[in-house]
């Protein structure tokens, strides 16, 4: 050969290996080669500076930092198969965010002069970010599934909860206007009332897990959520562990998303069981007010205390921050704390935290009292039930939610036409659209929506108010309400004060307070 054309082999050899070269080094996964025993006999940069340490090592030892090697591993099939295997192997080492290591791997064989594996290339990438990404996705679509479900459910539900809650409230206004003096059986119904409103907030509750929902924020007195929090608590916990609970009843109240309180007690009350777990314990729960600050400023004081293994003082800096534990990863994800922490921050309060090795914690949250409802805001609230007079029809596909509805409209002075079905609902109303002055109609039914319906009655009449009730809001849209002409819409079971205040706004009287007395229940 001469030596032009040594020169232009070697030059040709020269580029070839750069270019080898340069597709290695730029790879930004991960490149061994392993011999025929599966020890690292080259890496790529990439490699290097994940795992300084990789030549001469096993594949375990390098991805999962395991002595004995793993029997699905692709590069044990490929030294077996002589062929290209492939998996995905999880590592069993969490990194910094709190995900457990993913890669995808690609054994390649290497084969000597006689087609025998003398080697394997391994090419790996992390793919941990894209299963986070996708378990994601899954718990995004098995919540949307949970709220499709939740949502049939609380439909149903809240028609059955409409004729308990407007029926109780009937006996209730039709014993005071025959002079009933029994308080004890007032009381009763009182309870009965209470018991439906709080099945309606365990519907609300539901939702609010399974999907996004407005937060409703409202001056609540929080000691009834704390009572039914400790019931809960009273028969998940095991008996080795003793509750105990010191509420004051007039500590007044706070402007708080009742959920969201409910929320915050359930996260505490079960740290404060993980703590104590496998060993005799007490769960002390306390609220009160707290003596006035200097700056004149009021505080309620919900604390939760436990006899447990206690947090280490260089701990409690962080046990607020998001997905920081010191669980198992399987007993927890560290968001707990850090949303009661968001919780109770947003509302305007704090939360201090004292602890003591193998003594127990103490957790202290304060939420600002509100201030003390005035003379003039009492005289105001006197007047929320409202009467007048018109003609309403009445359109819902569930009979006793009809006749209910009918007679708490009837005792506000209301006249009311109730069909149970929309095509008789349109037909009579197309007879003589000035008949009425109002339509009140339930969302979903058979024959017609309640949207359905109501553009067909604002065909016929445009200046018709319209008043959409329905169990479940997410199945209408502000934008799909207006479309339809709705000018109101109110969510089952709806309570005679509501109803009256949402068709008042249309028909009511203006009458004053003592003319409304006869039809206001305590």
């Amino acid at each position: 050969m001469e030596l032009n054309e040594k020169k232009e082999v070697l030059d040709a050899l020269f580029e070839s290996e750069a270019q080898k070269r340069a597709i290695v080094e730029g790879f930004s996964g991960i490149l061994i080669l392993f011999d025929r025993a599966l020890k690292a006999q080259w890496v790529n940069r990439a490699t290097h500076t994940r795992y300084a340490e990789a030549i001469g090592k096993s594949c375990h030892e390098i991805f999962c930092s395991q002595s004995e090697k793993c029997e699905s591993c692709a590069f044990q099939r490929c030294v077996q198969s002589g062929k290209i295997e492939s998996s995905i192997q999880k590592t069993g080492i969490f990194g910094v965010d709190g995900d457990e290591l993913v890669f995808d791997i690609t054994a390649s064989p290497v084969k000597d002069k006689h087609g025998g594996v003398a080697g394997i290339i391994g090419i790996a990438q992390n793919v941990t970010e894209q299963f986070r990404l996708e378990r994601q996705l899954r718990h995004t679509q098995k919540m949307e599934a949970i709220g499709t479900l939740a949502g049939g459910v609380a439909h149903d539900f809240n028609n059955v909860l409409t004729p308990i809650m407007g029926y109780t409230e009937i006996i209730r206004l039709k014993m005071k206007q025959d002079g009933f003096s029994d308080k004890a059986v007032f009381d009763y119904l009182e309870e009965i009332l209470k018991a439906a409103k709080r099945a309606k907030s365990l519907v609300e509750q539901v939702l609010t897990f399974s999907r996004s929902i407005e937060k409703k924020e409202v001056l609540q007195y929080i000691h009834p959520i704390v009572k039914e929090v400790m019931k809960l608590m009273r028969a998940t916990l095991p008996s080795t562990i003793v509750i105990q609970e010191m509420i004051d009843e007039h500590c007044g109240r706070v402007f708080i998303d009742p959920v969201q309180i409910h929320q915050v007690l359930i996260n505490l009350c079960t740290n404060a069981s993980h703590a104590m777990s496998g060993r005799h314990g007490t769960l002390k729960v306390t609220l009160g007010l707290t003596p006035q600050t200097g700056d004149g400023k009021e505080w309620l004081e919900l604390s939760v205390a436990d006899s447990g293994c206690g947090i280490d003082e260089k701990l409690l800096d962080r046990i607020f921050e998001p997905y920081f534990t010191t669980k198992e990863k399987t007993s927890g994800t560290g968001m707990g704390l850090a949303m009661v922490h968001g919780i109770v921050s947003r509302q305007g309060g704090f939360i201090k935290v004292e602890s003591e090795i193998n003594k127990g914690s103490n957790f202290r949250v304060f939420l600002p009292l509100a201030q003390k409802e005035t003379a003039i805001e009492q005289i105001v609230s006197l007047g929320e039930l409202q009467g007048g007079s018109g003609k309403i029809l009445l359109v819902d596909d569930e009979e006793q939610v009809v006749q209910v509805t009918g007679e708490i409209l009837q005792s506000l002075g209301y006249t009311v036409v109730c069909k149970t079905s929309p095509r008789e609902a349109i037909a009579l109303f197309s007879q003589d659209p000035s008949q009425f002055d109002m339509l009140v109609t339930d969302l979903t039914m058979a024959e017609l929506t309640g949207l359905e319906l109501s553009e067909k009655v604002k065909s016929m009449r445009p200046d018709m108010p319209i008043i959409l009730i329905t169990g479940y809001s997410d199945q209408v849209s502000k934008d799909a309400a207006v479309g339809a002409g709705i000018d109101e819409y109110c969510m089952k079971p709806i309570s005679m004060r509501e109803l009256s205040t949402i068709v008042g706004k249309f028909l009511g009287s203006g009458v004053g307070t003592a003319a409304l007395q006869r039809y206001r229940p305590n």
